[in-house]
């Protein structure tokens, strides 16, 4: 199978090697740029923080919890009572 391609490869005439070339290095460069994004999904542990992370979660350890009994349901002002 390969050698059918080196054939057919060959057949071309010059300028249509010359636009393989330009194809085939424009499908490398998309496919380089494709594996590097997936290694660097891949190298993200979950353990690792980044800095908004960080910032998320040091906003939640100042919030102040709700005193014992409060809900935490927003109370309903006596406008959005309706009869039913």
């Amino acid at each position: 199978m390969r050698g059918e391609f080196i054939n057919e490869y060959q057949k071309l005439n010059s300028e249509e090697q010359k636009t393989f070339r330009r194809w085939l290095w424009a499908n490398t460069v998309v496919g380089a740029i494709l594996l590097a994004g997936l290694i660097a999904l891949a190298l993200k542990v979950p353990g690792d923080e980044s800095a908004a992370t960080a910032q998320h979660a040091t906003m939640h350890k100042q919030a102040k919890p709700a005193p014992e009994g409060a809900s935490v349901l927003p109370s309903r002002s006596h406008s959005d009572t309706r009869l039913r």
